[in-house]
């Protein structure tokens, strides 16, 4: 066998390479290429004459190469196919009988044949009379003469290289416009897998830049609510009002329906207690207190501080005692300069 002509095929996932062959070839390595997707194996698989055959398994980081001395003869049909993510390279070569070998052996024959017959010639040569060694000489003349004639006709005629070449260039062609095309496909294919890729890292950042973003308002608005001005939160600034006199007006509960207002007459149920939670008056149960708002039938603080209640509504009243009884207060239940606190409920309103 003589050995001429590169041999090549790339083997992609989830395809197959199918041919009948026209000319012998070797393969002698399978190998991953410089590119691996995962770690998980690959298997080289080969049918032959309709038996699959697993040639060799390939694992990226462990198992890359495998050197193969396999070779497909002429007639075979053969369907080369991968199991697993990753694309397998074969490489061999071309083979051909080597016509040359068999010349040379047929003509060591040939004179090995030759030599016997001359040493039979010689030794009848021995036994005869000198009278024949003329027709002798004549008999192995013709004899040299008919063994160069056999020679002329045995030799084998020498293919050229371009002869040898040219099954092997016309094959060659295939597999090279098939691995050609196969490597566009794979660049594309590669590409395409990239571009998704870079859209998903995208679409997975503009998604991390949103919530960190909603993060960063959530923290915002909770620093905000936990955040005091003039000793209150936001949030406990949303439902109390610390006025100017220094009232502080903190709404419990929203009634519904009409506000109260100046002039109107309100019915109230309250309870009132010293700072030190004290209580010196209260209307919780039977009639309701009434009066006349906005009038000054009332301290200062309760005119200014029911103003607004709807039927229903609560309210806590920090009065103090300017807005109260002042100086003096109201012995002997309220001390003087008290401040007065009130849980009050608008029941009635006329």
């Amino acid at each position: 066998m003589s050995v001429q002509g590169f041999w090549g095929l790339q083997v992609v996932p989830k395809k197959t390479y199918t041919q009948v062959v026209a000319a012998p070839f070797r393969v002698s390595m399978a190998s991953l290429g410089d590119e691996v997707s995962g770690k998980g194996r690959t298997a080289l698989c080969v049918k032959v004459d309709k038996k699959d055959f697993v040639l060799c398994s390939l694992t990226p980081e462990k198992v890359e190469q495998q050197p193969l001395n396999i070779t497909f003869v002429e007639g075979e049909e053969v369907t080369f196919t991968v199991k697993g993510n990753n694309t397998i390279h074969l490489t061999g070569n071309y083979v051909f009988d080597d016509e040359d070998d068999e010349g040379e052996a047929n003509m060591a024959d040939l004179e090995a044949l030759l030599k016997q017959r001359g040493a039979m010639i010689d030794d009848e040569a021995e036994e005869d009379s000198e009278e024949d060694d003329d027709e002798e000489d004549d008999d192995e003349e013709e004899e040299e003469e008919e063994e160069e004639e056999e020679e002329e006709e045995e030799a084998p005629v020498q293919p050229t290289k371009k002869d040898k070449k040219r099954p092997a260039e016309t094959e060659q062609d295939k597999p090279a416009k098939k691995a050609k095309a196969d490597q566009e496909q794979q660049k594309k294919q590669e590409l395409e897998k990239k571009k998704q890729e870079q859209q998903k890292k995208q679409q997975e950042l503009e998604k991390k830049k949103q919530e960190q973003q909603k993060k960063q308002e959530e923290q915002q608005k909770k620093k905000q609510d936990e955040s005091k001005v003039n000793g209150f939160t936001f949030k406990e600034r949303e439902r109390i009002k610390k006025l100017p006199n220094g009232m502080i007006i903190e709404e419990q509960k929203v009634g519904e329906g009409e506000q109260a207002k100046s002039g109107k007459k309100v019915g109230m149920r309250y309870i009132g207690k010293l700072t030190n939670g004290k209580v010196f008056d209260k209307n919780t149960s039977g009639k309701p207190f009434f009066f006349n708002l906005g009038r000054g039938e009332v301290i200062k603080g309760w005119d200014i501080g029911v103003s607004g209640m709807k039927v229903g509504g609560e309210r806590k009243l920090t009065i103090p005692a300017a807005l109260a009884y002042g100086k003096r207060g109201a012995p002997p239940d309220i001390p003087r300069n008290a401040t007065l606190v009130f849980d009050v409920k608008l029941v009635a309103l006329k």
